[in-house]
């Protein structure tokens, strides 16, 4: 899966998770996935079990109304193309400690 830069993402998501009823960590998850981490490194950078993470990220695609990682990225970054195009300009919002989490190395 593709990365996103977090830096570049973060004050998208934050727009894009406006108005929904995710807890924090499953918007903390949704910076995750956008990032590319898999189950089992999203699990070691939230300290909780993968099974956690994947009822976790099952409850996000659920609440968004959107069937997998793919099409909630392509959400995200459609919403975020759309507003750039309109000329909306998005603050840089400091990262919080699980938005700063960095991905695991990968083979």
């Amino acid at each position: 899966m593709a990365q996103i830069d977090i830096e570049i993402l973060t004050p998208f998501a934050q727009k894009f998770m406006e108005g929904t009823s995710l807890t924090p960590a499953e918007r903390a998850e949704v910076l995750r996935i956008a990032q590319g981490f898999a189950c089992k490194d999203s699990a070691a950078a939230a300290g909780v079990s993968p099974e956690t993470i994947r009822a976790r990220r099952k409850r996000i695609y659920r609440k968004l109304d959107v069937p997998g990682s793919g099409e909630l990225l392509a959400t995200l970054l459609s919403m975020s193309l759309d507003m750039l195009a309109r000329g909306e300009r998005i603050e840089r919002r400091p990262l919080t400690q699980v938005q700063a989490v960095q991905p695991a190395a990968r083979a």
